[in-house]
């Protein structure tokens, strides 16, 4: 490996590194986002089962995505960002597949947690919207960092479907 291409990996791997803090950033912007929103409608509707605290977060998820939205164009993938309906539809379906999993192992882990009875339901539903969340953010970072804000990965593909004129860098 020549010294150049040596200095050209460690700075992918600087941007790369440098852009996962941001994202850790913005996902703890997110999470207070989606944590106020929830135990606010928690307060106000005093879900009673799995189901009412599922349509609460569903609620909070949608907030916190939009966001994540605003602050990981704008931020985060300001450097791959364009705005394009590719990257708009992107970030739907994405926003779509964290809501499921969100919701999915928040109802799960609710239930359970409900069923066990070990801690005052306020904690049990927070610990298992903190699950959901770990999982969510997972999904959503591999979502957006490998398909909705990544310039070249599908674009000829995209581009050809959509009849779209591709940029060149």
């Amino acid at each position: 490996m020549s010294i150049h291409s040596t200095v050209a990996l460690a700075m992918r791997a600087g941007a790369a590194s440098r852009r996962y803090v941001k994202f850790l950033t913005v996902g703890s912007l997110n999470a207070a986002v989606d944590l106020l929103v929830l135990n606010g409608l928690a307060l106000w509707f005093q879900p009673r089962s799995a189901a009412a605290w599922t349509v609460c977060n569903s609620v909070a998820v949608i907030c916190a995505i939009a966001n994540s939205y605003f602050w990981n164009r704008r931020w985060t993938f300001a450097d791959t960002a364009d705005g394009s309906l590719r990257e708009r539809l992107g970030f739907l379906a994405q926003a779509v597949v964290n809501l499921l999993v969100n919701d999915g192992i928040l109802y799960w882990s609710s239930g359970i947690m409900a069923r066990m009875q070990v801690w005052p339901a306020v904690i049990e539903n927070n610990v298992a919207k903190g699950l959901a969340m770990l999982a969510a953010s997972t999904v959503s970072y591999a979502c957006l960092r490998g398909w909705v804000f990544h310039r070249h990965r599908m674009s000829a593909v995209w581009h050809g479907l959509m009849g779209e004129p591709r940029k060149t860098e």
